[in-house]
């Protein structure tokens, strides 16, 4: 009876146990994935945000619109605003000492935006494979420099004014690819991607030079240049977003 009663509580809990496990450990329809990139080897290993063409640190997500289908979205934005300030006793030409002050300030915003959309199959329960198509779309931002100077002295102030401004550009880019993602569990993912991707970048445009010095005696002097120039790039290459991921559910 004791070896009766221990087998059907045994079968009691093994059939509780497996009747709470999904079918799948996969997302569905309406779960929200966010990944992140994985580089290096064992003790060098990093975990960090995926990249755009640029370099740039990309927030990157997965919404799924059917149990077999995902949007993919993804946002880079870069803003760079560097001020330079210096306040220093210096020698000048004329032997005085003289107090220079330099305030320097340059700028730049760039953001990409990635949309796409994954084709998920297979019926596994924790291998994930799916093909993949990605429209990139990114704006260089222009560069603003200022650039500012004074020396003064016994006999007076020595400034120099000099603003820079150079126009940005644009990027677009169509890709392909192929990966998949391993479940451990139902919100934990490890995968690998793969991808090609087409890139066309053209940056550049107008441009203006301009710098006024005004000496400590005599007439103002002014200087100012402007023109056009720029670079077109036409790149086929892996897709910034190949490599391994770590994938979180929600």
């Amino acid at each position: 009876m004791k070896k009766i009663f221990t087998s059907i509580a045994f079968i009691l809990f093994s059939t509780i146990l497996f009747a709470q496990q999904p079918d799948t450990l996969k997302p569905v329809k309406g779960d929200i994935g966010l990944s992140l990139g994985i580089s290096g080897l064992i003790n060098n290993v990093a975990v960090q945000s995926l990249g755009d063409p640029k370099g740039n640190f990309m927030l990157f997500g997965r919404y799924y619109i059917k149990n077999d289908m995902a949007l993919r979205l993804g946002l880079a934005l870069d803003y760079d605003n560097q001020n330079f300030f210096s306040e220093d006793s210096v020698n000048i030409a004329s032997g005085n000492r003289a107090l220079q002050k330099i305030d320097s300030t340059v700028s730049q915003l760039t953001y990409t935006i990635n949309i796409g959309l994954e084709k998920h199959l297979g019926s596994s329960k924790r291998l994930d494979p799916y093909i993949l198509g990605d429209l990139l779309i990114g704006r260089v931002g222009s560069v603003n420099t200022d650039f500012n100077t004074e020396i003064t002295d016994v006999t007076g102030t020595y400034k120099e004014q000099v603003i820079s401004r150079e126009d940005g550009g644009h990027y677009f880019g169509l890709g392909i690819g192929a990966g998949f993602n391993f479940f451990f569990s139902k919100k934990l993912s490890l995968g690998v991607e793969f991808g090609y991707a087409f890139t066309y970048t053209k940056v550049g445009g107008d441009y203006s030079y301009s710098q006024v010095i005004t000496p400590v005696s005599g007439s103002q002097v002014s200087t100012f240049e402007s023109g056009k120039r720029g670079v077109t790039q036409k790149k086929i290459g892996a897709s910034p977003s190949s490599g391994l991921m770590l994938s979180f559910f929600f």
